[in-house]
């Protein structure tokens, strides 16, 4: 019904400002963005005369979609046990090294970290992460099962930041996600914060399946990788504004642990809206 009317308002508008609404309507659909997710931010300009001006009205939407992001900020202050969820060859195990060095001697403080491996089944995906904890000193276990992911845990709760990695899902690996599912259900009792990883040249729908995938449970934020590769970020965008879902990092490029930073609301939207002419 809603939708219906402002139809309805955009049809009663003067034909150069349809056409005005309507190229700045394509213009952000092909960023990435859903005429669905844009039409309810517009309604209160429709029959104004900011519609009139292409460049007020984009500059209104972008600030519109501005507001709707948003980042988690980093915060050590207890213990924290990070669980790292998401698609195959995302990233996640770059992810957790860099966040393995950043919490070690990065910060503050050097903050006692433990990595934890969930991955079975990616052959190397032990060694990969198991040979940085061996540089850096830290201490590093796998889990078969999840009467072993609870022991795990209980043996490492002295340590401030325990981050465990989890084996990359796909739509398709029916095995892979049951599995995940089952060791993320055996500790929903325990204080865990899910985060979702996700590449930033990830197409909608493929974030949005992935993220179903975990929808029992609450993700806390989204940390996303590849960020150098695309100035394409509006499938990004239209997921974390729908979802209200906060960034807490951004990973950059390979080298550990400089190509991550917490993540920057001002970064994010200048690497989407830097091509307007605003």
């Amino acid at each position: 019904l809603k939708m219906e009317r402002m139809k309805a308002a955009a049809a009663g508008m003067e034909s150069t400002s349809r056409e005005t609404l309507e190229r700045v309507l394509e213009l952000l659909e092909e960023k990435g963005l859903k005429r669905g997710w844009l039409m309810p931010r517009l309604e209160p300009m429709l029959g104004t005369s900011v519609v009139e001006d292409e460049k007020l009205l984009l500059s209104y939407l972008l600030e519109e979609i501005d507001e709707g992001l948003s980042v988690r900020t980093e915060d050590l202050s207890r213990q924290k046990v990070m669980m790292m969820v998401g698609p195959t060859g995302v990233g996640k195990t770059t992810t957790i090294a860099k966040l393995a060095a950043r919490y070690s001697y990065m910060l503050d403080r050097d903050y006692r970290v433990a990595l934890i491996n969930l991955d079975t089944y990616r052959a190397g995906a032990f060694e990969q992460l198991d040979n940085f904890a061996k540089l850096l000193g830290l201490e590093h276990r796998r889990a078969e099962n999840v009467e072993e992911f609870a022991s795990l845990l209980d043996e490492l709760a002295g340590y401030d930041v325990i981050l465990v990695d989890t084996a990359g899902i796909s739509p398709y690996d029916t095995d892979r996600l049951i599995r995940t599912i089952e060791f993320l259900k055996s500790v929903r009792d325990r204080d865990i914060s899910t985060n979702l990883v996700v590449s930033a040249t990830a197409k909608y729908e493929d974030i949005r399946q992935i993220y179903d995938h975990f929808s029992f449970i609450n993700v806390e934020s989204v940390m996303v990788t590849k960020f150098d590769e695309t100035k394409q970020v509006g499938d990004l965008i239209a997921f974390l504004t729908e979802k209200h879902l906060p960034v807490s990092y951004i990973s950059t490029w390979q080298k550990v642990p400089d190509d991550l930073q917490p993540a920057d609301k001002e970064k994010i939207m200048d690497q989407f809206a830097g091509e307007f002419d605003v």
